[in-house]
C-alpha cells in the first residue's frame, strides 16, 4: 500500500492526508509542552515530597495532562503519520515507567499517564480507520481501548481527550485548544475539587503558545519521554533520603 494511503487510513476524519504545517505549526506547541512539563513536576513534588503544599501544587499540575493530550491530538491532526511514531515511543516508555510509578505510590493496576496517551493515540487511529473504511476490526479495537481505559490515569475521559482534540483540530485548528480545558476538567470529575478548575487554564495556555513565538529547545524523544520516570524516581529518592 502506498504511504499516502496508509496515512489516510488512520487520519482523523476531516484531516488532510499529510500536513507538515498549517494554521498551527508543529513548533507553535513547544511553549505549551514546556509549561506542561514544569506543571507536572510541580504537581508531583507536592504529591510525593511536600504534601503540605498539595493544594497549591495540585492546582498548578491540573493543566499538565490537558496540555499533553491536546498537543498530541493537535499534532496528529496536522500530521496523521505521527501516530505510528507516537506508538513506538509511548509503549516502551509507558512499560518502563510503570515500576517507578508504583514505587512513587500508585498501584500496579493503575496505568501511568503514558499509557493514557498511548490509548488516546490508538483510539485516534482506530477512529480514522473506521471513518475511512468501516469494518469490525477498528470497532473491536475501540471496544478494547475503552476497556483498557478503565485502568489508566484519568480514565476513559482522559483517553478520549486525544481523539477529541484531533478530530476538532482537523476541522478548525483553534477548536482543539479551545476544548482542552473543559475536557481536562471533565477528566478530573472523580471526585471534582475546587482546585481542579485550574484545568480550564489549559485552553488559554495553548492559544498563548500559538500566539507567542519563542525559540524554545525541542528535546530529543528519549530525553522527553525518559524525563517522566526520571523525575518520579528523583522525587521519590529526595523524599526518602532528605
Amino acid at each position: 500500500m502506498p504511504i499516502s494511503s496508509e496515512i489516510e487510513a488512520v487520519a482523523p476524519p476531516g484531516a488532510a492526508p499529510e500536513r507538515a504545517s498549517g494554521p498551527v505549526a508543529q513548533s507553535d506547541l513547544e511553549l505549551a509542552k514546556w509549561i506542561a512539563l514544569v506543571a507536572m513536576v510541580v504537581d508531583h513534588y507536592g504529591k510525593i515530597a511536600e504534601p503540605g503544599l498539595y493544594l497549591e501544587t495540585h492546582a498548578i499540575g491540573r493543566v499538565s495532562f490537558p496540555l499533553f493530550a491536546a498537543i498530541v491530538g493537535t499534532r496528529l491532526a496536522l500530521r496523521p503519520a505521527l501516530g505510528v511514531r507516537y506508538l513506538r515511543h509511548l509503549l516502551p516508555w509507558a512499560l518502563a515507567s510503570q515500576p517507578v510509578y508504583v514505587v512513587a505510590g500508585r498501584a500496579w493496576t493503575d496505568g501511568n499517564i503514558l499509557f493514557t496517551l498511548l490509548l488516546g493515540v490508538l483510539a485516534t487511529l482506530a477512529l480514522g480507520a473506521l471513518a475511512e473504511r468501516p469494518s469490525w476490526r477498528p470497532a473491536l479495537g475501540l471496544g478494547a481501548i475503552l476497556a483498557a481505559a478503565m485502568l489508566v490515569d484519568f480514565g476513559p475521559l482522559g483517553v478520549a481527550m486525544v481523539p477529541a482534540t484531533a478530530l476538532l483540530a482537523a476541522r478548525r485548528p483553534a477548536a482543539g485548544p479551545a476544548v482542552a480545558g473543559p475536557l481536562g476538567l471533565a477528566a478530573n470529575l472523580a471526585p471534582l475539587q475546587l482546585v481542579d478548575l485550574a484545568s480550564l487554564l489549559a485552553s488559554p495556555l495553548l492559544l498563548l503558545s500559538q500566539t507567542v513565538r519563542l525559540r524554545l529547545p525541542r528535546l530529543p524523544a528519549p530525553v522527553f519521554y525518559g524525563f517522566y520516570p526520571a523525575h518520579l524516581l528523583a522525587l521519590h529518592l529526595y523524599d526518602l533520603y532528605r
